[in-house]
């Protein structure tokens, strides 16, 4: 497992980004699934709705490509 913690470091801005981003692998068959768990999003902010769907779209598609490519490059 590996475990990121972001906070945003001006708290004057508002909106503050308070988030934790777990990585987590796991057997499967003969093969291993990866987990990702993006968390610490305020579902009463506007913005971080906002951030929320921006980011989930990216980490389904740029991650998941990017992975496949290094994966197969060896």
């Amino acid at each position: 497992m590996l475990r990121l913690h972001r906070r945003d470091a001006d708290e004057g801005q508002g909106n503050l980004a308070d988030w934790t981003i777990t990585w987590t692998l796991e057997p499967e068959g003969r093969g291993t699934r990866l987990f990702l768990v993006h968390e610490g999003f305020d579902p009463d902010d506007p913005y971080q709705v906002q951030t929320h769907r921006i980011m989930g779209g990216g980490w389904r598609s740029l991650v998941g490509e990017r992975l496949v490519k290094v994966l197969d490059e060896g």
